[in-house]
């Protein structure tokens, strides 16, 4: 769904009330032992960052806020070699890290958790206005990986090249969504009972307890069985309906939720089956559609602008369409049509 450009706040907007308040003294770190916890900007929404520091190496990031207006991020992103458990617990937001791994273009929804390793990449993000977004996401050192042994021959194959250092290439990978067994861990550590050397020996088994279910879950993604990849007819229809309604829609696509309700498949049938089927995602089909239809465009109107063209593709700002089109054809519209 496009963003109402004209109230986005930019990145660099971003910086500046970050920045506002930090000389206003606003929003300081407020310590306490191994924990640390900061609001944000009052400009810019109301929440706050929690960060938990259980040893070197291993530590949880918990994110709970809501923002006035759109947000749209656009930076380069410089990893510090560390594996990211991702668990999203409320709110929809939308990622693009052009060049990576599996999910360059992705929807990150309620309930979804994923593993990610990002050592160097931009990283285009998208975040509604006023809607409540809450994350629980788990940062693992590499060597602490390898202080567990996950170099044995059960590791999932994508950890095991990572940790022992055959690939360090940048990677997204959405797992299933999180299962009843995740849920209770979450909300274990969300309403910790303990304080003090207690609260830390408590958090570091829930989240050593989290790492093992979600590793399980991608030994299982990486060998998938028959089972998993077996679509009902009905839901091969509803799926190349939920494509065609891409196509017809793509000055206004629909949101992820809203598709999946249209086509009556739930979000992540929606997306597992894209990418079964389509060998893409709900949104990097969407956004071939909208390059090729650009491509048309260019080749066939001259009496289009290239402002004209980025309408009619879906695309509120020319210089986001102009950005998408370059990485996608190798040239900016301009160029490409001359």
């Amino acid at each position: 769904m496009p963003l109402d450009i004209a109230r986005t706040i930019k990145k660099t907007e971003y910086d500046a009330l970050w920045e506002e308040a930090d000389e206003c003294g606003e929003n300081p770190w407020q310590w306490n032992d191994f924990e640390r916890r900061q609001t944000i900007p009052k400009r810019l929404g109301e929440g706050e960052i929690r960060i938990i520091d259980l040893y070197p190496g291993l530590s949880i990031q918990i994110a709970t806020y809501q923002f006035w207006r759109p947000l749209l991020l656009d930076y380069h992103c410089i990893g510090e070699g560390v594996l990211l458990s991702n668990f999203y617990l409320a709110g929809d937001r939308r990622i693009i890290n052009p060049g990576i791994q599996f999910e360059e273009d992705r929807a990150e929804t309620t309930g979804e958790t994923c593993l990610c390793y990002i050592s160097e990449a931009r990283s285009i993000e998208y975040f509604p206005a006023e809607q409540t977004l809450k994350s629980l996401a788990i940062q693992t050192d590499l060597e602490r990986l390898r202080l567990f042994g996950m170099t044995w021959d059960n590791a999932p194959p994508l950890l095991r090249l990572l940790i022992e250092g055959k690939s360090a290439k940048s990677f997204h990978q959405t797992l299933n969504r999180s299962t009843s067994a995740m849920q209770q861990a979450l909300q274990q550590i969300l309403n910790c009972p303990y304080e003090g050397s207690f609260k830390r020996m408590y958090l570091e088994s829930k989240v050593l307890e989290l790492l093992v279910l979600q590793f399980h879950q991608l030994l299982k993604k990486q060998k998938p069985s028959s089972s998993t990849l077996t679509f009902r007819s009905i839901d091969v229809e509803r799926l190349h309906l939920a494509k065609a309604i891409l196509q017809r829609e793509l000055e206004h696509p629909p949101s992820l939720l809203d598709l999946a309700r249209l086509v009556g498949l739930n979000d992540f049938k929606l997306k597992q089956g894209f990418r079964h089927l389509f060998g893409t995602t709900v949104f990097g089909y969407l956004q071939t559609c909208r390059m090729e239809r650009a491509r048309q465009l260019l080749n066939g109107d001259r009496e289009l602008s290239i402002a004209e063209v980025a309408h009619h593709v879906g695309y509120a700002s020319p210089s986001q369409f102009c950005h998408a089109f370059k990485r996608y054809i190798g040239m900016t519209p301009s160029n490409y049509r001359r």
